[in-house]
């Protein structure tokens, strides 16, 4: 293993030849700030610089305005008046071609004309001087009657053809702010040359690589920067088949799989479960109809399905640790009932229960919906949130401390070092993709006895082959079916120019008794874009509908600003709520039957549907009227129309990562992981399993990579994960 000193992780970008502090700060907002971070930028897309174009060629391209690369010969240069006093330089560069040997025929008559109008300090002719020979390039144009290139790129041609800029394949780069795709393509080709790159050591074990018959790391980065031995497609976004590519996305997938199942092995692990006591909770049959019969409302299937799966976790029927269970269903299914009977039952077992939600206005909606349907355990359920005053919170953590709440539901004020519990049996977070894997454990380490169980819900239906991924240390349920009696949600797409119709609609709407959302993706108006803003919409609409009947809700808002303006939504006493995605997560107002989203292209597919799913809980008929550009692209509507088209979640989440990659779709905080630089889960399913695998291979005779020929590999994860390795270990 090379030194730290040496290694591509921790050699800052802007110590890189070519680099420096100016664009060393350019590459840091783009998060490249080392030099593997820099090898990992990869091309979008290839130019095929192998052949010359010979005349013909050049009258060609101008004709279609495409670029071409030549041979020839600068024969003169001219000074041309411009604009502001300022001359630009212009050359007469007749053409040549090349024989059959290679060699280079003697100029012919033909010109193309190279023109530059800025050429700083005369730096043009100084480095190629009139009679020398180039090799040109750029886009040509028909201007006149005279075929020409504006700003080519240049290069003598008494030099080797096969550089980082002629002669092969070269690397188009996605364009950075201040950075031209020249430069990057410079910088990479120096960047490959160093020693630190040539001596880059393997992630992968060696007979893995064998056994795949993967090639190297450092081969595989040259290939994919500088393609020799395999040919790109130009004409379409960079998407390379074959060996390298395969082998960067599979080390990529590689180290996450062993991530998560090293954090699994660890939850598991005979250590963690002898130095903690376990919570053994009963949860049998006759409690789950004891307090399913007062419910308003009947269980699916599915629902039942996942309450016999959390039943079997408490009793340890699969494995002798807590569970650790991811509870993943569509907006609407009812996670929230599976949550609430599994806290019930640890209550009842004499253990207290946690629940943790993103949001106070999410977490006040709990605590109340939990007042309502158990009135008899809900003595000993409390709230616990930023907004209540410090002299409640502190009379709450005393009565948690000694045992007498049973059941906490809050925020992320659970977290604290102050929150201590008596005998906290059961851990519930609530949307789990808006909190990372630090606070997913968190609660969990504020008992100091026991080791609780862990249930996770998220309403974002990611696709099954990234939440094995990303929440592979997670057993999984998934709860499909909408409760019984749901009414579906019609949902319509409308252009922006209909403003004044939906205006009318909606006051027909609120007319009817109807209550309405009115989303905006801004708070305030902003220079820096046209898009409307809640807080200028919800002048124009409260002048509109008159005085009281419509309300304002943001995220800037004081706490108790929002609780007031949510419940007055709530118990009918506004009827249209301007908000922002304050609503997006998990809020229920069953007489709500109707959601408007401004700027509807503004947002994912998944937040939309997040959106939609804000409505559609009671018995009338809902709507959600999406509001679209009036001249909308072709993407922007295929997108689009997968909302008018499905209410299907995991149909909608599968297209929305398709077009967003899983980045942007998970966010870096929903892992508490880097993103991938390469992988991509749809394109690479089957690295994925095989991936999966062979990790579980290596880890079922090493689960913590102690042994000689793992230690490498276990110093690799952590480099990878950046120090993240410490957290997976600690369960």
């Amino acid at each position: 293993m090379k030194s730290a000193e040496t290694s591509p992780w921790d050699i800052p970008v802007q110590f890189l030849k070519g680099v420096g502090d100016k664009l060393g700060k350019i590459f840091a907002k783009e998060d490249i700030k080392s030099l593997w971070d820099l090898l990992l930028f990869l091309p979008r897309s290839y130019e095929d610089r192998r052949k010359l174009a010979n005349f013909a060629d050049i009258q060609k391209a101008g004709l279609s305005g495409e670029s071409v690369m030549g041979l020839g010969v600068i024969e003169r240069y001219e000074r041309r008046p411009g604009m502001g006093g300022r001359k630009w330089l212009e050359a007469w560069c007749s053409v040549r071609e090349l024989d059959d040997t290679g060699h280079a025929l003697s100029s012919g008559p033909d010109y193309v004309k190279l023109v530059w109008f800025h050429d700083p300090g005369g730096m043009t002719q100084k480095r190629f001087p009139a009679g020398s020979g180039v090799i040109f390039r750029g886009k040509v144009q028909n201007f006149r009657a005279q075929f020409q290139i504006v700003h080519p790129e240049l290069k003598k041609s008494d030099g080797p053809l096969a550089t980082w800029e002629f002669g092969g394949w070269v690397p188009v780069y996605r364009e950075i702010s201040g950075l031209s795709t020249r430069v990057t393509r410079r910088i990479l080709a120096l960047a490959l040359e160093r020693d630190e790159v040539k001596k880059i050591p393997e992630a992968l074990p060696p007979d893995l690589l064998r056994r795949l018959n993967l090639p190297s790391i450092y081969e595989s980065l040259n290939e994919i920067h500088f393609p020799r031995t395999w040919e790109p497609n130009p004409q379409h976004e960079y998407q390379p088949e074959g060996a390298h590519l395969a082998r960067l996305a599979f080390e990529e997938l590689f180290m996450m799989a062993l991530t998560m199942q090293m954090r699994k092995n660890s939850w598991n692990s005979r250590e963690n479960r002898n130095s903690l006591k376990l919570p053994k909770i009963n949860f049998d049959e006759s409690l789950l109809a004891e307090k399913s019969k007062d419910l308003p409302f009947q269980l699916t299937d599915d629902q039942k399905n996942a309450l016999k799966d959390v039943a079997a976790d408490f009793a340890f029927k699969k494995i002798d640790a807590p569970m650790h269970r991811l509870i993943q269903g569509d907006v609407g299914s009812g996670k929230t009932i599976v949550a609430f009977l599994a806290a019930l039952a640890a209550m009842k077992n004499d253990y207290q229960a946690a629940m943790m939600a993103p949001t106070e206005i999410l977490a006040d909606q709990h605590f109340s919906n939990f007042q309502k349907l158990f009135p008899e355990e809900a003595k000993h359920c409390y709230l616990l949130k930023g907004a209540l005053t410090a002299k409640t919170k502190k009379t709450v953590r005393e009565l948690l401390a000694k045992g007498e709440v049973r059941f906490i539901i809050g925020t992320q004020a659970l977290l604290t070092e102050s929150t201590m519990f008596n005998r906290l049996g059961l851990v519930i977070i609530d949307e789990q993709h808006r909190f990372g894997v630090e606070q997913r454990l968190g609660l969990s380490k504020n008992s100091e006895e026991l080791s609780p169980h862990l249930l996770v819900m998220t309403a974002t239906p990611i696709p099954r082959s990234l939440a094995l991924t990303v929440y592979g240390d997670l057993d999984l349920t998934v709860i499909r079916q909408k409760p019984i009696g749901r009414q579906p949600i019609e949902t319509y797409l409308i252009k922006d120019r209909a403003q004044a119709k939906l205006r009318e609609r909606i006051k027909e709407f609120t007319d009817e008794g109807r209550q309405v959302y009115l989303v905006y993706p801004l708070v305030e108006e902003s220079e820096e874009s046209d898009l409307k803003d809640v807080t200028s919409a919800f002048q124009e609409w409260d002048q509109f509908l008159g005085k009281d009947k419509a309300a304002l809700l943001h995220g800037r808002m004081k706490s108790a600003e929002k609780d007031r303006v949510f419940q007055d939504f709530r118990s009918g006493k506004t009827r249209v709520l301007i908000t922002t995605t304050v609503i997006e997560v998990g809020v229920d107002v069953p007489n709500a039957s109707v959601i408007v989203i401004q700027h509807a292209e503004r947002f994912g597919l998944s937040q939309l549907h997040q959106l939609r799913g804000r409505v559609g809980r009671g018995s009338v008929k809902s709507l959600c009227i999406l509001v679209g550009p009036n001249s909308p692209g072709p993407m922007v509507l295929e997108r689009l129309e997968v909302m008018v088209q499905s209410e299907d979640g995991f149909r909608i989440a599968e297209k929305d990562l398709e077009i967003r990659g899983p980045g942007e779709f998970l966010g870096r905080r929903q892992s508490g992981m880097p993103g991938f630089r390469v992988a991509h889960i749809l394109r690479d399913a089957q690295h994925l399993e095989l991936a999966r695998q062979e990790a579980e291979r290596i880890l079922a005779v090493d689960p913590k990579l102690e042994t000689s020929q793992n230690r490498e590999l276990k110093e690799m994860v952590e480099r990878w994960w950046a120090g993240r390795l410490e957290l997976t270990l600690s369960g």
